[in-house]
């Protein structure tokens, strides 16, 4: 028996032939810096051929991702088929090309009856993959999309690599499904990532050339107390273009509010959905008409929330804090015990707090809330837990974009003096005065910049005045 090792790494495969062995001629295939070692075992010499052998078997060793019966689909291998060594050579090529993995080596070999071959995968790191998100595919729930995707690309799973050709036969993939139903658009995908650079985040796939509308905003699980807000808050979405990732953004930072100011601390919004409403003249026996491709649609977008319970305030404990006491702190936290737990608030509160610790030169003060939950008895206990740094202190001053004697009119004004304990409301009140010390006739802006000197524990103060 003739054995053959082969591997395969990235997108780009060389090719080196070694030198002839006892048993006979090795040859392997790689990109990687050196080459895949080739091993040979003794077998039937009536296999000895390197010509087309019937596929007994396909086994993959060292992924944890996917199962031989996944491989061998996404390999472009069938068992029973005749496969020669360029078969196994493209199948290889095939996994590399996915993205899925970081190296692939591939050995086969002959027996009296066919041929098998094992593909040794190496997945790659779980940080280089990244979810799959599908924007305005409003014909389909995400179940359906995904359960299809997975019948029709080897390989896809909730997860996806960031670079590979994965991606590309995942739109593929969507585009069949839209041209099958006769449903309008073209599918074009964009990597994700973060406005100032760094690492992809997500695959965001999207139909383009069509314009879908918002008609109406429904809630599922909503509370009825909260329906009618949300449905007010929501107003400005009626006619708007349909997109899950604008959704979501209302939901987060428009909606849960809602919810989390009320004492529903566990409400959570899932990921939106939609109902293609059908056009006024299609009628419901005439299934032929709904199939039809059309350049606009309207649904309605659906915001599916589970609210969870609303939990009461069963008390407050503070810990860590000095500069600031507990009889000063306490009043700047609203937590009425017996009252729903108001989480919004409770952030500002927080925010208020933390710059009372500014005013008084503990510019590195943090302060976390840390609640606890009795889902039983559906009380929230908080143990506000105050972290206050060092004490720093006034630094050196100064004015720039302005003339000379304005600098100076504001030096002199300027009462914080280097060596007293930094006060970082000073500084913004300072502002609201300057202006009558400023040129007459123009308007200012103003911007501060403190820098902090954690060694000599000081802030250096630049206020930097530019003409509007």
């Amino acid at each position: 028996m003739k054995s053959f090792l082969r591997a395969i790494k990235g997108a780009a495969f060389a090719a080196a032939i070694f030198g002839l062995a006892i048993l006979g001629l090795a040859i392997a295939y790689s990109v990687l810096p050196r080459f895949a070692v080739c091993q040979s075992h003794s077998g039937s010499n009536k296999a000895s051929g390197a010509g087309p052998h019937k596929l007994l078997a396909v086994k993959a060793t060292g992924t944890t991702r996917y199962t031989d019966q996944e491989i061998l689909a996404a390999s472009g291998l069938e068992l029973g088929q005749d496969a020669a060594e360029g078969d196994f050579q493209e199948a290889a090529r095939r996994l590399g090309n996915s993205g899925l993995f970081s190296e692939v080596v591939y050995s086969f070999s002959y027996t009296d009856t066919g041929v098998k071959v094992e593909f040794q995968l190496t997945d790659i790191d779980k940080s280089k993959l990244v979810p799959a998100h599908f924007e305005n595919f409003v014909w389909f729930t995400e179940f359906e999309l995904r359960a299809s995707l997975a019948q029709r690309v080897s390989l896809f799973k909730e997860m996806m690599p960031a670079s590979g050709q994965l991606t590309d036969r995942v739109a593929k993939a969507l585009q069949a499904l839209l041209d099958e139903r006769r449903l309008p658009g073209r599918v074009d995908y964009l990597r994700e990532g973060q406005q100032d650079g760094g690492d992809i985040t997500g695959i965001d796939y999207r139909v383009e050339d069509i314009s879908i509308h918002i008609r109406k905003v429904e809630f599922p699980g909503v509370p009825s107390e909260l329906a009618a807000l949300l449905t007010e808050r929501t107003h400005n979405l009626t006619g708007a273009e349909y997109s899950r990732a604008k959704l979501a953004t209302v939901a987060q930072y428009d909606l849960l509010p809602l919810f989390l100011e009320r004492g529903y601390l566990k409400a959570e919004f899932s990921p939106a959905d939609a109902h293609v409403v059908a056009p006024p003249s299609t009628q419901p026996e005439d299934k032929s008409l709904d199939e039809r491709p059309q350049d606009e649609v309207e649904v309605d977008a659906v915001m599916p929330v589970t609210p969870g319970k609303v939990y009461s305030v069963s008390g407050v404990s503070w810990n860590g804090n000095s500069a600031v006491k507990t009889e000063e702190a306490g009043p700047l936290i609203h937590l009425a015990p017996g009252k729903p737990a108001d989480a919004v608030r409770l952030a500002h509160d927080v925010e208020n707090l933390i710059k009372l610790y500014h005013s008084r030169g503990y510019m590195k003060a943090e302060i976390k809330p840390d609640a606890k939950l009795d889902d039983e008895e559906r009380k929230v206990s908080y143990s506000i837990e105050v972290t206050e740094g060092d004490l720093y202190r006034m630094g050196e001053i100064e004015f720039l974009g302005i003339d000379t004697p304005s600098k100076d009119r504001l030096r002199e004004a300027w009462t914080l003096r280097e060596g007293q304990p930094y006060n970082a409301d000073y500084t913004r009140k300072f502002l609201d005065n300057a202006p009558r010390l400023l040129p007459k006739g123009l308007q200012y802006s103003a911007k501060i910049n403190e820098e902090l000197d954690a060694k000599d524990k000081t802030v250096d103060v630049t206020i930097h005045f530019r003409v509007q």
